[in-house]
């Protein structure tokens, strides 16, 4: 198809391509959020940087209207780029964007009657409801712009040009950034960052629409091209990634909303900024299963499924392993680490949640992120959908009794426990059940070796905490982090990695050092 932008790479280098550039994103905004929290908590204050916690976690609840629309695009402009039919392709992308702008219309016209019951909901500060009403319009227009725009980067992510929505992710995350650094630097608000938010973001809707005519050089974007019988397809498909939407944001942002209702707003910004930390790094994990997604996609509609069993596992298995070294150092130093990123007395309250999310998340999030990923390329994530969605509901009942009892820490708890028990143990029997493989081989395949290979790797973290790297500065946190990879990577070049895989890294790596050589000659 033309402009599909295929690179004639082989299909294995074309995902480690498209992985590769999806962490070069992610590092860029892990890098942007590192010294962009901090100075935002520095220059507003615990209470209104609670409020813009807040107000996104009120936003997010957005996404509820996409109805997984934007995740049918991309399956099924895969599928009809494999399949060569780009007819299909201009009604699937002419249609998501028709909803998607009815959407983003009615969204603004519902904030303008629900605004002033909301606030009252919260425990805001008189002197900042003001600005709340005003942050609350401006992320919304920016979601609004956001929506639409996404439809298109998802379109390009599904003919594999993970390099070029990277790119927009990149321009976009670098232009937002400069522009609140610039009216935090000046004195500015929560309204005037709130500003400066969507006029950054704004740069990267424009690349996004540049790229997008560049792949899709003869694609045409008229609502004359959407239709009824498109509409209903792609409901079809997105209407089980909706309700799995609905229970993945109302087991993430109910927190945030309950504590609000529950406690000072300045302990909603405390219980986020962990899983903030966390969220910048498990994007790693993210960003292969977006193109896991697309990949399963593809493979589904060559007939290829012997390649999804064995997907399914290495995947999910190597996510860990490559998180790992992270979770064991903030399992060791996260209290260290806080008290240096953003100072002792927010730490002092922040900190103690860090290591309940991180157990929830490795086990349930890193470990299985690709699994809802591969059962969405297949169009099988029923099962996770109604998971999520009980997940959910359980979580938001037991939160309402743990927060006014134990405050943020006993909303951590619910979160992590919940999200074990169903993303943890009940999503993998799901991907057994798919793929064919059993449910032991499975946890097996996946869990076994580099949780047991972290065993080591903490001990040795302990360790090095209790004698010569306690974590009290920058350089310590940043060794303690080296050698503690140096300990786990050696293990699990060993047991975690397959054999095949092993000389197929030592052959690049051999191919690279060589090719090194040559032209230092």
């Amino acid at each position: 198809m033309a402009g599909s932008g295929r690179t004639g790479l082989s299909r294995g280098k074309k995902f480690v391509v498209n992985v590769v550039w999806n962490w070069l994103g992610v590092v860029v905004s892990l890098f942007i959020g590192f010294f962009i929290s901090p100075y935002l908590i520095r220059k507003l204050g615990p209470e209104a940087y609670g409020i813009w916690a807040l107000t996104f976690a009120l936003v997010e609840n957005y996404w509820f209207f996409d109805l997984g629309f934007r995740s049918a695009t991309t399956k099924y402009v895969a599928h009809y780029d494999a399949t060569g039919e780009p007819d299909k392709v201009r009604e699937i992308i002419n249609t998501g964007l028709f909803y998607l702008t009815a959407v983003a219309a009615g969204i603004l016209l519902l904030l303008g009657i629900l605004l002033p019951f909301i606030q009252r909901f919260f425990q805001i500060p008189p002197s900042l409801q003001g600005s709340f009403r005003v942050l609350v319009w401006l992320i919304t227009i920016n979601w609004c712009m956001s929506l639409i725009f996404n439809l298109l980067t998802g379109t390009i992510e599904a003919v594999q040009r993970f390099d070029t929505s990277n790119r927009i992710g990149i321009v976009a995350a670098a232009a937002r950034a400069l522009a609140q650094f610039t009216a935090l630097y000046l004195g500015y608000g929560l309204i005037g960052v709130g500003f400066a938010m969507v006029m950054g973001q704004a740069v990267g809707y424009a690349a996004a629409y540049f790229c997008f005519r560049r792949i899709f050089p003869g694609q045409r974007l008229s609502p004359r091209y959407a239709n009824r019988r498109t509409l209903r397809m792609m409901w079809a498909f997105g209407r089980h990634t909706f309700v799995s939407f609905i229970g993945l944001q109302a087991q993430t942002q109910s927190a945030p909303v309950l504590i609000g209702h529950f406690l000072p707003t300045a302990f909603v910004g405390y219980f986020s900024l962990p899983g903030k930390l966390l969220q910048y790094t498990v994007d790693f994990i993210g960003r292969i299963g977006s193109v896991t997604n697309s990949n399963t996609a593809e493979l589904a509609a060559r007939g290829e499924y012997d390649r999804l069993s064995r997907l399914a596992i290495y995947v999910n298995r190597y996510s860990l392993v490559m998180f790992m070294p992270l979770a064991v150092l903030l399992l060791t130093h996260g209290d260290r680490f806080f008290v240096l990123w953003v100072g002792p007395a927010f730490a002092a309250r922040s900190a103690p949640v860090l290591p309940i999310i991180v157990v929830g998340y490795v086990i349930a999030i890193v470990g299985q992120y690709n699994a809802s990923m591969l059962l969405q390329g297949l169009g099988k994530h029923k099962s996770y959908a109604l998971g999520l969605v009980a997940e959910a509901a359980v979580g938001i009942v037991l939160m309402i009794w743990a927060i006014p009892h134990y405050g943020i820490v006993g909303a951590a708890w619910v979160l992590s426990v919940l999200m074990i028990l169903d993303r943890g143990i009940f999503i993998p029997w799901v991907v057994s059940r798919v793929t064919g493989l059993g449910y032991a081989k499975y946890l097996h395949g996946v869990y076994t070796w580099p949780l047991v290979t972290a065993i080591p790797a903490l001990v040795f973290g302990w360790w090095l905490r209790a004698s010569i790297l306690p974590g009290t500065g920058w350089l310590q946190i940043f060794a303690a982090g080296a050698l503690i990879g140096i300990v786990y990577y050696a293990l699990s070049a060993v047991f975690s990695v397959e054999r095949e895989h092993r000389a197929l890294l030592l052959d690049w790596l051999g191919h690279r050092f060589r090719r090194a050589e040559a032209k230092a000659a």
